[in-house]
């Protein structure tokens, strides 16, 4: 990973997200780049005019503040920091300027809502996690501290199309000295044991040979209160998962109850896209 997008919208949930950022780049030598944008209002008057030419002079200056900020500390004065202001939608843009500066990562903080949808990943990081195949870390609001020590990793034992997409997952846990714990949630009714289970466990081994790890198979009725339970349980420190379709994570989004995923608002989440 050499490039480091870090969108941010100067919330209070950016700035907790902007640690994680900022370490990852600093620890992998990377470029950051910045990135906040204004929308244009639907009109052409002089009056909206000069709104517009205010926003994106605040944009401008907020990002140039935000870099000046951070040079001045003394563990970031060489990290390599660009920053761009575009006019638009934030959210979609962040995929077009995440290829424009062939990102390899994409760091964003994310606000908890009504749904659980919203109150899991926030909307604006659902849909660009569905607008983009580059790797995308979610920090919640809550996030305690951008300490990483543990990572569980949630798995569903069926063969991985393209292994490579779990490289960012093994370069994050490098880059922590953390361990990766691979979670599987397996129905007590299920078959204890199958050839296709074995040789994914087989291949996981194998991934994660250079780092410590461990493969942990609990049994639940119910796959996000098994996940739920052991986050709870064994407090990692993050949690990362595929994103497919007829997964785990295409049922997180689904579900319409909303007292589940206790983790959900305090533990940051890497989604990589198979």
């Amino acid at each position: 990973m050499k490039h480091i997008l870090f969108p941010t919208d100067f919330s209070d949930n950016s700035d907790q997200a902007y640690p994680y950022a900022l370490d990852i780049a600093y620890l992998l030598g990377a470029e950051l780049v910045i990135f906040n944008s204004y929308k244009l209002p639907h009109s052409k008057s002089n009056v909206m005019v000069s709104i517009i030419d205010r926003m994106k002079e605040d944009s401008i200056n907020s990002l140039k503040k935000l870099k000046e900020e951070t040079l001045l500390k003394e563990k970031y004065k060489n990290l390599d920091i660009k920053t761009t202001s575009r006019s638009g939608s934030f959210v979609s843009l962040i995929p077009k300027v995440a290829n424009e500066f062939h990102s390899d990562l994409i760091v964003m903080g994310t606000k908890g809502a009504n749904s659980l949808k919203e109150m899991f990943i926030g909307t604006n990081t659902l849909e660009v996690i569905q607008t983009t195949k580059i790797p995308i870390l979610t920090v919640p609001e809550k996030a305690k501290n951008n300490k990483v020590d543990k990572i569980a990793m949630a798995v569903d034992l069926r063969k991985i199309k393209n292994p490579e997409q779990l490289r960012p997952l093994l370069q994050m846990a490098k880059l922590c000295r953390a361990s990766i714990e691979f979670v599987h949630v397996m129905h007590p009714d299920a078959e204890d044991s199958t050839q296709d289970r074995f040789n994914q466990i087989m291949f996981l081994e194998k991934f994660a040979s250079e780092i410590e790890s461990n493969i942990n198979i609990i049994t639940d009725t119910d796959i996000i209160d098994g996940l739920s339970r052991y986050v709870e349980t064994e407090k990692p420190d993050m949690l990362a998962m595929l994103s497919r379709k007829h997964t785990l994570f295409e049922r997180l989004f689904s579900e319409s109850i909303t007292n589940k995923l206790a983790f959900r608002s305090e533990i940051p989440l890497l989604v990589m896209d198979e």
